[in-house]
């Protein structure tokens, strides 16, 4: 469990840049999210205590005066230290520019991790944008106007040399779990396989290995989370969303998205904006 503030938006599809997420959260001991498949760029710093960011099974151990990226269509979870849990803000933002930014900062998908002594200045631009009650059109201005400074402040850190915990994952692995990233649409196990040239049965055993699950539930988990923040974070219908994420019939996507989060797409959206 967590105690936490947050705010989700709805972004349009053609948006050169907006915010889809913002938050502070102080978490409970061992507190756990994920593992999620987020369409946006996601930046957490961490105010206090630590915890581990996990991507694509690889592990980081964090604390305070650290932060992490999270690219669009790449698997995570986070974990709060069960002595020293963490407390950390974060942003989420997408559009047409939004990866021309990220190209402008220190980290990337590669070295996600970087170190700031800017806590105040970090955490105060977060809460700045909290604290904005209507998206107007001038609000909407001052919030990027937030952002940029949230991410000016990323830019000035330095790259973190901490190391993962745990070993780099199976090439055949990596490559697949891009490909899903990449083809999310039409993917489906016979084609993951052929994709990295390795039978289907033992590209499941090699990712049951190295990620405790097997391609299928990779897959699913994937679609169905991705869709869970397409809700949150864009204006696409729920039709769109299920043909994005690979499903070919709407009903389908509904029946599992309520099987997977006990509500239907449909009033989830409603729950989180209304």
């Amino acid at each position: 469990m967590e105690k936490a503030i947050a705010k989700d938006y709805p972004l349009p599809r053609d948006a050169e840049l907006g915010i889809t997420s913002v938050g502070r959260s102080d978490t409970l001991p061992g507190h756990k999210y994920g593992p999620a498949v987020r369409p946006y760029y996601l930046i957490h710093y961490i105010l206090a205590g630590s915890g581990t960011f996990t991507v694509n099974n690889i592990a980081y151990h964090l604390h305070a005066g650290q932060g992490f990226l999270i690219e669009p269509n790449y698997r995570t979870t986070y974990i709060a230290d069960q002595a020293t849990p963490w407390s950390y803000v974060w942003v989420g933002f997408a559009g047409q520019g939004a990866a021309q930014l990220i190209d402008q900062l220190a980290i990337s998908e590669t070295t996600p991790v970087f170190n700031s002594s800017n806590s105040f200045e970090l955490a105060n631009s977060v809460n700045q944008i909290l604290l904005i009650d209507k998206m107007t059109p001038a609000n909407k201005l001052l919030s990027l106007s937030y952002l940029l400074r949230f991410l000016s402040l990323i830019a000035a850190a330095t790259v973190s040399d901490v190391k993962p915990e745990k070993p780099q994952q199976n090439q055949y692995v990596t490559q697949a779990i891009q490909y899903v990233g990449q083809h999310l649409s039409t993917v489906s196990v016979d084609k993951l396989a052929r994709s990295v040239n390795l039978n289907r049965s033992y590209l499941t055993d090699l990712f049951k290995q190295n990620l405790d699950l097997t391609s299928s539930d990779y897959i699913r988990n994937f679609k169905i989370t991705k869709a869970r923040h397409l809700l949150e974070s864009s204006t696409l219908s729920i039709d769109q969303i299920a043909e994005q994420c690979g499903y070919q019939h709407t009903n389908s996507f509904t029946r599992m998205f309520k099987q997977t989060y006990g509500i239907s797409p449909r009033k989830y959206r409603q729950q989180k904006y209304n």
